[in-house]
């Protein structure tokens, strides 16, 4: 059936008004938020954020953790998701910046658009009480005299925990054994069952079990010692090159209205000046790390030619299907 070309463009001159108003609505219903890591790490993050923005939205946010491929599943879950704001992704930017370099993925980085970073925070490494070394000297030393015999955690193959611990042992000069999870927490539980020797992991998963005896940590990823673990040294400081601050924000899915996003771009940041957030953020050894979307989105593309360069450079990738 053909219909007249002005019957079609009355009929969405009427809807126009429709759509604007249900984005200028938002939020009028719970939001969900995927997390793409097991419980116990990141998602911590956005717990403690999360009832500020809901005072400030007027809606509750249902954090939904959604592990699984290194990221993948729940970034994708994310890219496939109605882009009307109503499911947003809260991760790190590996899975942005280093997944798709190791392999192939459904989405891009450019499938997302980044609303704002919160949280920029160095790596604890840190070993089994009982394991044969107990500073980073005396790490290094028994990587090179035992190449592939320790075996390091990680949140998962590709992420930013698995390339920092590729990195220590390349500027080491020692070869390690990857044992890939899915989230820190998992990781840190395995390391504390004796499963596994080293983990590197966020300092909110690993500091507790450190402070408590049952983890030793051997060094931070930062480029300078942190002040909420003034005791434990730099990587650098150990005389390895290497340094890693790892990035966690929220994004939306290409194609969300504008009016979401401008609501989003406001809340991130008004929400980190909560003092109940910045806080509960320092006491669970996490520094908040505010980056608009334009430097999120700038931080993300350096990041892909840092992890890009790395990957080649240490062959991690899968070889092409």
């Amino acid at each position: 059936m053909n219909i007249p070309r002005r019957r079609v463009l009355a009929a969405s001159s009427l809807l126009l008004p429709f759509r604007l108003s249900r984005a200028q609505e938002y939020p009028s219903r719970p939001i969900r938020v995927i997390v793409p890591y097991a419980p116990g790490g990141t998602d911590q993050q956005v717990r403690i954020m999360a009832p500020v923005l809901q005072r400030i939205l007027g809606q509750s946010l249902v954090i939904d953790n959604v592990a699984g491929g290194g990221t993948i599943i729940g970034t994708s879950a994310v890219h496939k998701s109605m882009p009307d704001g109503y499911t947003l992704l809260y991760t790190g930017t590996g899975a942005m910046s280093v997944i798709p370099n190791l392999t192939k993925t459904p989405y891009t980085r450019n499938d997302f658009l980044p609303l704002g970073n919160v949280i920029g925070t160095p790596f604890v490494v840190a070993a089994r009480p009982d394991a044969p070394f107990r500073t980073l000297a005396e790490f290094v030393a028994y990587g090179r005299a035992n190449p592939g015999r320790i075996s390091f955690g990680s949140a998962g193959a590709g992420t930013t925990t698995h390339m920092a611990g590729e990195a220590i042992a390349a500027a080491g000069n020692f070869k390690i054994l990857h044992v890939p999870f899915q989230g820190i927490g998992p990781a840190v539980t395995s390391i504390l069952g004796g499963n596994v020797d080293v983990v590197v992991g966020l300092p909110n998963a690993v500091m507790p079990h450190v402070n408590a005896g049952k983890l030793t940590a051997l060094a931070i990823t930062g480029p300078q010692r942190s002040d909420l673990m003034p005791g434990i040294m730099t990587v650098r400081e150990g005389g390895l090159d290497m340094t890693d601050v790892t990035k966690f924000g929220f994004f939306a899915p290409k194609g969300t209205p504008e009016a979401v996003l401008r609501k989003w771009v406001a809340a991130i940041p008004e929400a980190m000046k909560a003092p109940e957030f910045v806080e509960t953020t320092r006491r669970s050894f996490n520094s908040t790390m505010y980056l608009d979307p334009d430097q999120f989105r700038a931080v993300l593309d350096a990041e892909d030619r840092h992890f890009r360069k790395l990957i080649a450079d240490l062959k991690l990738a899968e070889p092409a299907k």
